[in-house]
């Protein structure tokens, strides 16, 4: 067993893996499967997503949560797909190294209560909220030393697992029954879809496209859940594993009727590559009927992949309301952008990037590169 990094921070990390049913499974877009053209890609049947969170430890827990998607094989086949490497390069790598590791966190450890963890007074003693979209390739638990970090300064982060076809691989369905299927979904590359009657007028990644709506009804559908658990409505929201928690303390109030988690505001909505993407997507559209526009504050946004969005754009909510440039912090999420130094040297890419900053961030201060 390889543990990463032990997670720094002032509170010890715990991690709860979630599962939803959708209410009302339906297809999202109209691309169906090259092996089969009467099945849809993109079907959205349930939502899953990794809860980091500030732990309570004053029970035994085990510590430790595997990094790579199980089964393993599932993982390794999606990551031949995504990479396009061999499959006998990644073999070793996957199961002689990949499959041991561990992130150290205590597994489905209760949430510790922000008065008795030693939050400072001032705060609101309850702990706010990060939802985290990952890219293509990952998964709920591909950037678990961002998440731990955050859960470790006090924060729950909801770490999603894109269902869409952009993570290495997903293999348990919920039934209509309740009961599970082991039903394996591996990276879509365009070679798995069928696009002849694709209209001409059509998005030129219009896979990409279809997923970024699947991926910003995912977020809206867990979302929601999982304020419904936190009201003590836990009904529709279950373990992945189908292990015992303890739902008390998720759900307690105090004397003020206030929970320990901050889900009614001040939401920081985070992302990387294709998940910057989806964080940009959700910022400048709005939700689906059937849901209410999510209280973001704040926007962290690592690599955004901007191409599956569409031009001009994207330009803020309030921008396309009052047509005019936003020059108030106040009436949208504050947004910071981090670029790697290969996304900062993508030329045509990095131009775009600073014309959508010039409206969301006026004063051009909130693009840093590594």
């Amino acid at each position: 067993m390889l543990f990463l990094s032990d997670v720094p921070g002032r509170f010890p990390v715990g991690a709860t893996t979630f599962l939803t049913r959708a209410r009302s499974p339906h297809i999202v877009g109209s691309l169906k499967l090259s092996k089969n053209v009467l099945e849809p890609a993109l079907k959205l049947e349930e939502v899953a997503f990794t809860a980091y969170y500030p732990a309570d430890t004053s029970r035994p827990t085990r510590k430790g949560l595997d990094w790579l998607i199980r089964p393993v094989k599932d993982s390794l086949d999606g990551f031949v797909k995504f990479s396009n490497l061999p499959y006998w390069v990644l073999w070793p790598v996957v199961y002689i190294f990949g499959a041991l590791i561990k992130i150290p966190v205590y597994l489905n450890a209760p949430l510790a209560h922000p008065g008795k963890a030693g939050l400072p007074r001032g705060d609101k003693m309850q702990w706010p909220m990060v939802i985290f979209s990952h890219g293509l390739g990952g998964s709920r638990t591909a950037y678990s030393q961002i998440c731990t970090r955050m859960a470790a300064s006090g924060k729950v982060v909801i770490s999603m697992e894109h269902r869409d076809g952009t993570g290495p691989c997903i293999s348990r369905i919920q039934g209509a029954n309740g009961t599970y299927q082991e039903k394996s979904r591996l990276y879509y590359n365009d070679d798995d879809i069928f696009f002849d009657d694709i209209a001409e007028n059509a998005s030129p990644l219009p896979l990409r496209t279809d997923q970024l709506e699947f991926r910003r009804e995912e977020i809206y559908m867990a979302y929601q859940v999982f304020c419904q658990f936190l009201q003590n409505n836990p009904s529709e929201l279950d373990t992945i594993d189908n292990s015992q928690i303890d739902y008390t303390s998720w759900t307690s109030v105090d004397p003020s009727g206030k929970g320990p988690i901050c889900f009614d505001a001040n939401i920081t909505l985070a992302g990387h590559s294709f998940g910057g993407c989806t964080v940009l997507s959700i910022l400048s559209s709005n939700p689906p009927p059937e849901y209410t526009h999510l209280p973001i504050t704040h926007a962290l946004i690592l690599d955004p992949w901007l191409e599956p969005l569409p031009e001009p754009g994207p330009l803020p909510l309030e921008t396309l309301r009052q047509g005019a440039l936003i020059d108030n912090d106040k009436t949208h999420p504050q947004m910071l952008v981090i670029n790697s130094e290969v996304f900062t040297l993508w030329k045509d890419h990095y131009a775009r990037l600073e014309n959508i900053m010039r409206v969301w961030e006026p004063q051009g201060k909130r693009i840093l590169t590594l």
